[in-house]
């Protein structure tokens, strides 16, 4: 599988070749949505090893590698990993998270994947993953000892995490409070991190942060890139010299990016305008799918905006030419969307936030069957479990299905585990529903008497939550038809 460089060890830069890599990329979605991981996995390293710098494509296999976890997938074998590895810091990088996908909760796996990326100068990646890293240390249930705590404290302030590096290091202190030097290294991080943050690094060294900056003019470029927007005056000159970066390379995903951002950050509608040109050209020069999604997004939340603007119009004016209008324009939007979101989730199959969006406006359109698939599949994702459930109750009682639906959401309230409060109020209310209209269909005493002690429970916690009284009257009735 090598499939990037030469075999021997070369001192040439390494040049990413994106539109080669997109087109392992691809194959690799194809595997991963017909349940063949290895060979996705597999497909992503080719395409990684041309160009490792796409963050949303590390995104996506990390979710592919957790499904892939959930269905009891394997860590890779020695034979396996030889097949990746290779001589060069890249090799090593790509192998690394080659490693890390086959068992993604492990997160010493996860912390050798960022050693190896600041080693082949990926920073980006090790500061974009230490909260996935910091996540698994902490889902895992294996706790890190004092020494394990401290060396992710470096690993992170090797890639700027600064806030990630900061919390292990606090971790490791609890746990030896008379650490007088780790105590002083997290001194020093904090004014570290101001200082770096603040452009200010080495200043007062003879040949240092002045020395760097050669004169006031870069000094000011230096300050005003920090946030891409200075004080009156500046932003002129940061859109300026982000134009000039793009058009003196068109085809680089980062002046791409920046470029965008820049226009973004000055909303002028006709910077908007641009953004989305920009990204469109983006998406055909590189071929990265997400400056298509970005800029499919700029065109949605402009026509959210207008129609908004409509609404405000229509009423200070009613107007029945204008009300149909807006009728039409919000059934285009939900047609637009719909499609794109599908599109999207054909992209990144695995995307569970993807499925999720395409949920919600599947059940705007009244297309429950897509909007229960797609409920189902996002479910997959921990962090949508509980929100997924509870839509997918909801479509379930749309259909009549309220034994399903009153599955759903006992499941999601034990999924929660008391972690919201405001919404597992709101479980337990279309739980309560859900349990009187099959109490009502099937004329079960016990159902209603389960649903009249969750209205109970609401009642007794917010005697104003939604339409509860009513709800506590019909159950009441309810419960003595059926006695």
């Amino acid at each position: 599988m090598a499939l990037f460089g030469k075999k021997s060890e070369s001192n040439e830069a390494f040049l990413p070749e994106p539109e080669k890599a997109n087109a392992w990329f691809v194959r690799a979605r194809q595997m991963a949505e017909s349940n063949n991981f290895e060979s996705a996995f597999n497909f992503f390293a080719s395409g990684f090893k041309l160009d490792p710098r796409d963050l949303d494509v590390h995104r996506e296999v990390i979710a592919i590698a957790s499904t892939y976890y959930n269905k009891g997938g394997e860590p890779a074998t020695n034979k396996q990993i030889k097949q990746i590895d290779g001589p060069s810091t890249i090799d090593k990088y790509i192998t690394a998270l080659f490693v890390w996908w086959h068992d993604i909760t492990n997160p010493k796996f996860g912390m050798t994947a960022i050693e190896t990326a600041v080693s082949a100068e990926q920073n980006t990646f090790g500061s974009e993953m230490a909260d996935t890293v910091l996540g698994l240390t902490q889902r895992t249930g294996k706790s890190l000892s004092h020494k394990e705590l401290k060396n992710l404290m470096e690993l992170f302030k090797s890639t700027d995490a600064w806030d990630q590096a900061i919390k292990v290091g606090q971790a490791a202190l609890r746990m030896k409070p008379d650490d007088s030097v780790l105590e002083r290294d997290l001194n020093e991080l904090a004014a570290e991190r101001a200082m770096t943050e603040g452009g200010y690094e080495n200043m007062g060294e003879e040949g240092g942060f002045r020395g760097m900056v050669k004169d006031i003019d870069k000094q000011r470029e230096l300050e005003e890139d920090e946030s891409l927007a200075g004080s009156a005056g500046s932003d002129e000159r940061i859109l300026a010299r982000a134009k000039k970066d793009f058009e003196d390379d068109p085809t680089s995903a980062d002046a791409i990016s920046t470029y965008v951002k820049v226009l973004k950050k000055q909303a002028t509608n006709e910077n908007i305008k641009t953004a989305f040109q920009v990204l469109m050209h983006g998406f055909k020069a590189t071929q990265q799918y997400r400056f298509r999604m970005d800029a499919a997004d700029i065109k949605i939340s402009m026509g959210l905006q207008q129609i908004e603007q409509l609404k405000k119009q229509l009423a200070k004016e009613p107007d029945n030419t204008l009300a149909e209008r807006i009728s039409t324009a919000e059934a285009e939007m939900i047609v637009f969307q719909k499609k794109e979101y599908k599109e999207r989730a054909a992209k990144y199959p695995t995307d569970r936030k993807i499925r999720f969006q395409l949920g919600e406006l599947a059940v705007q359109e009244g297309d429950l069957n897509l909007a229960m698939e797609c409920f189902q599949k996002a479910k997959d994702e921990p962090r949508l479990r509980v929100r997924a459930g509870q839509e997918l109750g909801k479509c379930f009682a749309s259909e009549g299905w309220f034994a399903e639906a009153a599955s759903e959401f006992k499941e999601s309230i034990k999924a929660l585990a008391g972690a919201d409060s405001e919404m597992e109020l709101s479980l337990r209310y279309d739980l309560m529903r859900a349990l009187a209209q099959k109490a009502k269909i099937d004329k079960n005493i016990d159902l209603a008497k389960e649903a009249m002690e969750i209205c109970s429970g609401i009642a007794r916690k917010d005697i104003s939550y939604r339409d509860i009284r009513d709800c506590r009257r019909d159950l009441d009735e309810l419960v003595k038809e059926l006695d």
